[in-house]
């Protein structure tokens, strides 16, 4: 059952916050926790640690004749760990997670990369158990 009404942290990689990507990535997590019912809270003391993984490949031709095109897979993966638990590598991973997909023309969109979060943070409120990964069809993320 979804902890509804517990506290969460996010948990950002030294790379994500030094490369500013922790500006985009954390506001839409928050946005979507706090709709599931999880309170934020930016210290020690957290029931759960939240984290954010981004991925995205060097895409490839899709299709054929004139409607070829050039396109990436997109990834998010939204983590939800007990706080007393390490979430991020190399020591840990986290213990659920939903990661959603998406096929897409440019990887860089941010309403894509929200919509994608959203939608993780949704699929884990929804089939959310103590361990495991679900994988969610992103493609109603597509703009």
């Amino acid at each position: 059952r979804f902890p509804a009404g517990q506290t969460y942290i996010i948990q950002l990689s030294g790379t994500q916050v030094a490369s500013g990507l922790g500006e985009y990535l954390a506001p839409p997590l928050r946005k979507a926790f706090d709709r599931a019912g999880l309170t934020y809270h930016g210290g020690p003391g957290a029931a759960f640690a939240a984290t954010i993984r981004t991925s995205s490949d060097v895409g490839k031709w899709y299709g054929s004749g004139d409607g070829r095109r050039w396109l990436y897979t997109r990834q998010i993966e939204i983590g939800l760990t007990p706080a007393n638990e390490d979430a991020e590598p190399p020591r840990g991973s986290p213990a659920f997670a939903a990661t959603a997909r998406l096929i897409t023309p440019d990887a860089d969109r941010v309403d894509e990369l929200n919509c994608l979060v959203a939608l993780a943070v949704r699929e884990i409120t929804l089939r959310y158990r103590a361990r495991g990964r679900i994988a969610v069809d992103g493609a109603s993320c597509a703009r």
